[in-house]
């Protein structure tokens, strides 16, 4: 049952060595436009991964919150944030102090 098995080998020199076999590793080393697989580089593609993932952002508490969208947006806009709110509250006044005003007026 035994049976002969011819095993050849071929041996390279230095030089020829390096010219037959990849002594590089390329392979183990992603290609330079796969080294950030998920790098965003356009609007429209930031926008659909945010959409994507919008609802699980959290509202508030960390850098990465929608809290954290507003108000970097806002302060590069120009806007703030809490001025905006303020100016919310005081027109809410404003309306209530109105709504009262008008009740006295008419119900007299």
């Amino acid at each position: 049952m035994s049976e002969l098995v011819p095993i050849s080998r071929t041996i390279f020199g230095k030089n020829s060595f390096q010219n037959v076999v990849d002594v590089q590793f390329k392979q183990l080393v992603p290609p330079d436009n796969s080294k950030a697989p998920n790098l965003i580089t356009e609007v429209a593609d930031f926008f659909s991964s945010y959409n994507t993932i919008f609802y699980d952002i959290p509202t508030t508490g960390s850098a990465n919150s929608h809290l954290e969208l507003i108000n970097r947006s806002s302060e590069y806009l120009g806007i703030s944030f809490t001025d905006l709110n303020l100016e919310i509250q005081n027109l809410r006044n404003e309306n209530v102090s109105l709504k009262q005003q008008i009740y006295t007026l008419t119900n007299k």
